[in-house]
Protein backbone atom coordinates (compact mmCIF):
# COMPACT_ATOMS: atom_id res chain seq x y z
CA UNK A 1 0.00 0.00 0.00
CA UNK A 2 1.53 3.53 -0.72
CA UNK A 3 1.99 5.65 2.05
CA UNK A 4 0.43 8.85 2.25
CA UNK A 5 1.79 12.49 2.67
CA UNK A 6 2.05 13.95 5.67
CA UNK A 7 -0.58 17.26 5.34
CA UNK A 8 0.27 20.34 7.43
CA UNK A 9 -1.98 23.28 8.08
CA UNK A 10 -0.53 26.41 8.47
CA UNK A 11 -2.84 29.17 10.15
CA UNK A 12 -1.44 33.01 9.91
CA UNK A 13 -2.78 36.28 12.42
CA UNK A 14 -4.67 38.56 11.57
CA UNK A 15 -6.22 39.42 15.55
CA UNK A 16 -10.47 38.57 15.10
CA UNK A 17 -9.93 37.89 11.69
CA UNK A 18 -7.95 34.68 13.03
CA UNK A 19 -11.62 33.19 14.01
CA UNK A 20 -12.04 32.37 10.53
CA UNK A 21 -9.48 29.79 10.91
CA UNK A 22 -12.13 27.85 12.85
CA UNK A 23 -14.41 27.42 9.87
CA UNK A 24 -11.49 26.73 7.78
CA UNK A 25 -11.11 23.48 10.26
CA UNK A 26 -14.58 22.33 10.44
CA UNK A 27 -14.87 21.73 6.83
CA UNK A 28 -11.68 20.12 6.87
CA UNK A 29 -12.94 17.48 9.49
CA UNK A 30 -16.33 17.53 8.05
CA UNK A 31 -14.39 16.05 4.81
CA UNK A 32 -11.95 13.97 7.22
CA UNK A 33 -8.99 15.50 5.69
CA UNK A 34 -5.86 14.29 7.64
CA UNK A 35 -4.08 16.61 9.58
CA UNK A 36 -0.48 16.00 10.69
CA UNK A 37 1.45 18.63 11.98
CA UNK A 38 -0.28 22.24 12.42
CA UNK A 39 2.01 25.08 12.77
CA UNK A 40 0.22 29.15 14.08
CA UNK A 41 1.42 32.35 14.55
CA UNK A 42 -0.67 34.93 16.59
CA UNK A 43 -4.52 34.28 16.49
CA UNK A 44 -3.99 31.81 14.23
CA UNK A 45 -2.09 29.76 17.14
CA UNK A 46 -5.31 30.29 19.35
CA UNK A 47 -7.47 28.06 17.32
CA UNK A 48 -4.99 25.61 16.13
CA UNK A 49 -4.32 25.31 19.87
CA UNK A 50 -7.91 24.91 20.41
CA UNK A 51 -8.49 22.42 18.05
CA UNK A 52 -5.20 20.53 19.30
CA UNK A 53 -6.98 20.22 22.49
CA UNK A 54 -10.37 19.20 21.63
CA UNK A 55 -11.98 23.15 21.89
CA UNK A 56 -12.33 23.89 18.86
CA UNK A 57 -16.43 24.18 19.51
CA UNK A 58 -15.80 25.92 23.00
CA UNK A 59 -13.58 28.56 20.81
CA UNK A 60 -16.38 28.94 18.60
CA UNK A 61 -19.02 29.57 21.37
CA UNK A 62 -16.62 32.12 22.82
CA UNK A 63 -16.13 33.80 19.79
CA UNK A 64 -19.49 34.23 18.27
CA UNK A 65 -21.21 35.51 21.70
CA UNK A 66 -18.81 38.07 21.98
CA UNK A 67 -20.60 41.66 21.66
CA UNK A 68 -18.38 44.95 21.25
CA UNK A 69 -18.88 45.70 25.07
CA UNK A 70 -17.19 42.40 25.44
CA UNK A 71 -13.75 43.91 24.41
CA UNK A 72 -13.27 45.53 27.71
CA UNK A 73 -13.92 42.13 29.22
CA UNK A 74 -10.91 40.70 27.40
CA UNK A 75 -8.41 43.41 27.38
CA UNK A 76 -7.04 44.61 30.53
CA UNK A 77 -5.53 48.01 29.62
CA UNK A 78 -2.89 49.80 31.41
CA UNK A 79 -0.90 53.07 30.63
CA UNK A 80 2.18 51.74 32.80
CA UNK A 81 3.45 48.75 31.62
CA UNK A 82 4.96 47.47 28.57
CA UNK A 83 1.93 47.18 26.52
CA UNK A 84 -1.51 48.80 26.31
CA UNK A 85 -2.69 45.30 27.34
CA UNK A 86 -1.42 44.01 30.70
CA UNK A 87 -2.42 39.93 29.06
CA UNK A 88 -3.86 38.27 32.08
CA UNK A 89 -7.48 38.06 30.77
CA UNK A 90 -5.87 36.67 27.54
CA UNK A 91 -3.62 34.13 29.56
CA UNK A 92 -6.46 32.94 31.95
CA UNK A 93 -8.23 32.71 28.23
CA UNK A 94 -5.13 30.64 26.96
CA UNK A 95 -5.36 28.05 30.20
CA UNK A 96 -9.44 27.95 30.02
CA UNK A 97 -9.44 26.56 26.12
CA UNK A 98 -5.41 24.14 26.64
CA UNK A 99 -6.64 22.51 29.78
CA UNK A 100 -3.48 23.15 31.21
CA UNK A 101 -1.67 20.99 28.37
CA UNK A 102 1.72 21.07 27.08
CA UNK A 103 2.66 20.57 23.58
CA UNK A 104 4.01 17.20 25.25
CA UNK A 105 0.67 16.31 25.70
CA UNK A 106 -0.63 16.44 22.11
CA UNK A 107 -0.02 12.88 20.52
CA UNK A 108 -2.27 12.68 17.77
CA UNK A 109 -0.42 15.58 15.73
CA UNK A 110 2.09 17.95 15.90
CA UNK A 111 1.55 21.35 16.96
CA UNK A 112 4.18 24.22 16.87
CA UNK A 113 3.62 28.00 17.14
CA UNK A 114 5.67 31.13 15.86
CA UNK A 115 6.95 33.83 17.46
CA UNK A 116 9.22 36.54 16.27
CA UNK A 117 12.98 37.22 18.16
CA UNK A 118 12.61 41.25 18.85
CA UNK A 119 16.30 41.71 18.45
CA UNK A 120 16.62 39.93 15.12
CA UNK A 121 13.20 39.84 13.72
CA UNK A 122 14.12 35.91 12.85
CA UNK A 123 11.48 33.18 13.23
CA UNK A 124 11.12 31.70 16.83
CA UNK A 125 9.71 28.05 16.14
CA UNK A 126 7.91 27.43 20.20
CA UNK A 127 6.72 23.77 20.42
CA UNK A 128 7.35 22.61 23.76
CA UNK A 129 6.55 23.26 27.11
CA UNK A 130 2.81 24.88 28.32
CA UNK A 131 0.27 25.66 25.45
CA UNK A 132 -1.31 28.62 26.97
CA UNK A 133 1.91 30.48 27.88
CA UNK A 134 3.10 29.78 24.04
CA UNK A 135 -0.13 31.39 23.09
CA UNK A 136 0.76 34.62 25.14
CA UNK A 137 4.03 34.50 23.56
CA UNK A 138 3.32 34.24 19.89
CA UNK A 139 0.23 36.75 20.60
CA UNK A 140 2.41 39.33 21.91
CA UNK A 141 1.32 42.14 19.02
CA UNK A 142 4.32 44.99 20.13
CA UNK A 143 3.22 47.52 21.71
CA UNK A 144 -0.21 46.55 23.04
CA UNK A 145 1.04 43.22 24.61
CA UNK A 146 4.34 42.75 26.93
CA UNK A 147 7.29 40.93 25.25
CA UNK A 148 7.81 37.32 26.87
CA UNK A 149 11.05 35.46 27.48
CA UNK A 150 11.65 32.14 25.68
CA UNK A 151 15.24 30.46 25.96
CA UNK A 152 17.02 33.31 26.71
CA UNK A 153 15.56 35.70 23.67
CA UNK A 154 12.77 38.52 23.96
CA UNK A 155 9.85 37.06 21.81
CA UNK A 156 7.23 39.20 19.84
CA UNK A 157 4.08 38.38 18.03
CA UNK A 158 4.57 35.79 15.46
CA UNK A 159 3.17 37.28 12.53
CA UNK A 160 5.70 40.02 12.84
CA UNK A 161 8.25 37.38 11.38
CA UNK A 162 5.76 35.60 9.22
CA UNK A 163 2.43 36.16 8.21
CA UNK A 164 1.49 32.68 7.36
CA UNK A 165 4.19 29.77 8.69
CA UNK A 166 4.10 27.86 5.99
CA UNK A 167 7.56 27.11 5.53
CA UNK A 168 7.41 25.98 9.06
CA UNK A 169 5.13 23.35 8.58
CA UNK A 170 7.56 21.50 6.32
CA UNK A 171 10.31 22.13 8.37
CA UNK A 172 8.48 20.15 11.43
CA UNK A 173 7.51 17.40 8.62
CA UNK A 174 4.80 18.05 6.35
CA UNK A 175 5.45 17.19 3.16
CA UNK A 176 2.09 18.90 1.85
CA UNK A 177 0.65 21.61 2.94
CA UNK A 178 -2.39 24.03 3.51
CA UNK A 179 -1.75 27.70 4.17
CA UNK A 180 -4.74 29.97 5.52
CA UNK A 181 -3.78 33.97 4.94
CA UNK A 182 -6.51 35.73 6.63
CA UNK A 183 -4.29 39.58 7.24
CA UNK A 184 -2.80 41.91 4.75
CA UNK A 185 0.68 41.96 3.67
CA UNK A 186 2.66 44.31 5.86
CA UNK A 187 1.15 48.19 6.86
CA UNK A 188 1.58 50.96 4.41
CA UNK A 189 3.73 52.51 7.13
CA UNK A 190 5.95 49.23 7.13
CA UNK A 191 6.70 49.47 3.11
CA UNK A 192 7.55 53.14 3.06
CA UNK A 193 10.10 52.33 6.15
CA UNK A 194 11.65 49.56 3.93
CA UNK A 195 11.64 51.61 0.83
CA UNK A 196 13.53 54.87 2.37
CA UNK A 197 15.95 52.42 3.26
CA UNK A 198 16.58 51.22 -0.13
CA UNK A 199 16.20 54.95 -1.87
CA UNK A 200 19.07 56.27 1.16
CA UNK A 201 21.55 53.86 0.57
CA UNK A 202 21.77 54.31 -3.54
CA UNK A 203 21.70 57.82 -2.61
CA UNK A 204 24.42 60.58 -1.94
CA UNK A 205 22.62 60.89 1.40
CA UNK A 206 22.78 57.35 2.12
CA UNK A 207 26.91 57.47 1.43
CA UNK A 208 27.04 60.28 4.17
CA UNK A 209 24.96 57.91 6.72
CA UNK A 210 26.73 54.90 5.26
CA UNK A 211 28.31 54.55 9.36
CA UNK A 212 25.07 54.99 10.71
CA UNK A 213 23.73 52.36 8.77
CA UNK A 214 26.61 49.74 9.05
CA UNK A 215 26.16 50.49 12.75
CA UNK A 216 22.33 49.30 12.15
CA UNK A 217 23.35 46.74 10.49
CA UNK A 218 25.64 45.41 13.13
CA UNK A 219 22.86 45.64 15.70
CA UNK A 220 20.59 43.66 13.28
CA UNK A 221 22.98 40.94 13.10
CA UNK A 222 24.13 40.82 16.55
CA UNK A 223 23.29 38.18 19.31
CA UNK A 224 22.14 39.32 22.75
CA UNK A 225 25.31 40.33 24.26
CA UNK A 226 26.88 41.99 20.88
CA UNK A 227 23.63 44.07 20.81
CA UNK A 228 24.40 45.38 24.01
CA UNK A 229 27.82 45.64 23.48
CA UNK A 230 27.47 48.08 20.19
CA UNK A 231 24.04 49.74 20.60
CA UNK A 232 23.95 50.75 24.76
CA UNK A 233 26.03 54.25 23.81
CA UNK A 234 23.73 55.09 20.75
CA UNK A 235 20.39 53.90 22.26
CA UNK A 236 21.00 55.32 25.85
CA UNK A 237 21.56 59.02 23.42
CA UNK A 238 17.88 58.48 21.89
CA UNK A 239 16.02 57.08 25.42
CA UNK A 240 15.53 53.51 23.72
CA UNK A 241 15.97 50.17 25.26
CA UNK A 242 17.69 52.37 28.62
CA UNK A 243 15.76 49.35 30.39
CA UNK A 244 17.08 46.47 28.76
CA UNK A 245 19.47 45.52 31.13
CA UNK A 246 16.42 45.06 33.55
CA UNK A 247 14.68 43.48 30.98
CA UNK A 248 12.00 45.52 31.06
CA UNK A 249 9.78 48.36 28.53
CA UNK A 250 7.63 51.43 27.73
CA UNK A 251 5.06 49.90 25.52
CA UNK A 252 6.69 52.49 23.05
CA UNK A 253 9.63 50.82 23.36
CA UNK A 254 8.74 47.28 22.70
CA UNK A 255 6.42 49.43 19.60
CA UNK A 256 9.44 50.50 18.23
CA UNK A 257 11.27 47.00 18.47
CA UNK A 258 8.46 45.48 16.80
CA UNK A 259 9.08 48.05 13.68
CA UNK A 260 12.77 48.10 13.28
CA UNK A 261 12.00 44.12 13.11
CA UNK A 262 9.51 44.16 10.37
CA UNK A 263 11.75 46.96 8.23
CA UNK A 264 15.02 45.67 8.71
CA UNK A 265 13.28 43.29 5.33
CA UNK A 266 9.69 44.03 5.19
CA UNK A 267 9.30 41.46 2.38
CA UNK A 268 10.86 38.38 4.36
CA UNK A 269 7.62 37.49 5.71
CA UNK A 270 5.23 37.81 3.29
CA UNK A 271 3.01 35.21 1.97
CA UNK A 272 2.96 33.79 -1.50
CA UNK A 273 0.83 30.78 -3.34
CA UNK A 274 3.97 29.52 -3.77
CA UNK A 275 4.90 29.18 -0.22
CA UNK A 276 2.10 26.48 0.33
CA UNK A 277 0.96 23.29 -1.76
CA UNK A 278 -2.62 24.92 -1.26
CA UNK A 279 -3.12 28.55 -0.30
CA UNK A 280 -6.72 29.70 0.99
CA UNK A 281 -7.31 33.17 1.07
CA UNK A 282 -10.74 33.98 2.59
CA UNK A 283 -12.05 37.21 2.27
CA UNK A 284 -12.65 38.93 5.39
CA UNK A 285 -10.30 41.64 4.95
CA UNK A 286 -12.65 44.39 5.12
CA UNK A 287 -13.39 43.17 9.03
CA UNK A 288 -11.07 45.28 11.27
CA UNK A 289 -8.70 43.31 13.03
CA UNK A 290 -10.15 44.60 16.46
CA UNK A 291 -13.97 43.71 15.07
CA UNK A 292 -15.14 41.03 18.08
CA UNK A 293 -18.91 40.69 16.95
CA UNK A 294 -18.27 39.28 13.32
CA UNK A 295 -17.19 35.68 14.51
CA UNK A 296 -20.21 34.50 12.77
CA UNK A 297 -19.58 35.89 9.92
CA UNK A 298 -15.85 35.42 9.31
CA UNK A 299 -16.53 31.58 10.14
CA UNK A 300 -18.71 31.41 7.07
CA UNK A 301 -16.00 32.91 4.96
CA UNK A 302 -13.36 30.32 6.33
CA UNK A 303 -16.11 27.76 5.38
CA UNK A 304 -17.04 29.32 2.14
CA UNK A 305 -12.81 29.61 0.83
CA UNK A 306 -11.91 25.80 2.06
CA UNK A 307 -14.49 24.55 0.57
CA UNK A 308 -13.95 26.19 -2.73
CA UNK A 309 -10.82 25.05 -2.50
CA UNK A 310 -11.57 21.27 -1.36
CA UNK A 311 -10.62 19.60 -4.60
CA UNK A 312 -7.11 20.45 -4.85
CA UNK A 313 -6.88 19.49 -1.19
CA UNK A 314 -8.50 16.13 -1.61
CA UNK A 315 -5.61 15.96 -4.43
CA UNK A 316 -3.10 16.43 -1.65
CA UNK A 317 -3.83 12.93 0.07
CA UNK A 318 -4.90 10.75 -3.60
Amino acid sequence: MRRRKKIGLALGGGTMRGMTHIGVLEVLLEHKIPLDCIVGCSSGAIVAAAHACGQLGELKKIATSLKKKDRKKILDITLTGEGLIKGDKMKSLFEYLTAGKKFEDINHLELAFVGTDALTGKEVVIKEGSIAEALSITTALPGLSPPKRWKGKMVIDGGTAMMVPAKISYKIGAEKVIGVNVGVNRSFLTRVVGDVRKVLRKSALGRLARPIIELEEKILRADEKKFLGKAKKVMEKIHLLDDYEKGRFSFLEVYLLGLRAISKDYTKGLFSDSDCDVAIRPEVLHVKRTDVTKSHELIHEGRRATEEKMRDIKNLIN
